[in-house]
């Protein structure tokens, strides 16, 4: 299900812990005025500490959600912001791509494993607003392909890992 019709916002849902780099988020929705919504639970106090800073005239926080409203989250966003700047492996970009979600992230780490330039992202090489806002920008200004984004993120399916696995094991 791809909607056709997306909502002016950007999305972050993850733990809310330092390395996640939400205070970047916060401080660029607030100076540059964009839609920001933040979902995820607070880990410990220093998560806690964040989750209090998640707030402004622009920015939304949401706390922990369902994961039918996780989903309608990920159906309703323009855009997913990925901002750690050393990040695994993981889903945290995969996942929104499985709906047609096109991200933001910082150059590094797993990011690198997933997101195509200009095809399912966008890259930005440092941790400021100023540099989040211009991929932002860019961002902005590409016409995504939500099929193929949604086709990309397959070949990151557990069903793939699968076949691949046994694939390598014949």
């Amino acid at each position: 299900q791809i909607p056709k019709n997306r909502k002016d916002y950007y999305l972050i849902v993850s733990r809310i812990v330092g390395t996640k780099n939400i205070d970047l988020a916060i401080e660029t929705a607030n100076k540059y005025g964009f839609i920001l919504k933040v979902a995820g639970r607070p880990i410990n106090k220093p998560g806690e500490e964040i989750a209090a800073r998640i707030k402004g005239e622009t920015v939304e926080y949401l706390g922990e959600v369902s994961e039918k409203e996780r989903e309608r989250l990920f159906l309703e966003a323009k855009g997913f912001l990925a901002l750690e700047t050393d990040a695994d492996f993981g889903m945290t970009t995969v996942e929104p791509m499985a709906y047609g979600m096109p991200v933001i992230t910082f150059r590094g780490g797993g990011y690198l494993e997933t997101v195509v330039e200009g095809k399912n992202g966008v890259f930005f090489d440092e941790q400021t607003p100023e540099a989040l806002q211009k991929a932002i920008e860019k961002f902005e200004k590409i016409k995504w392909d939500r099929k193929y984004i949604v086709n990309y993120a397959k070949k990151f399916s557990k069903e793939n890992f699968v076949k691949q696995c046994l694939s390598y094991l014949k």
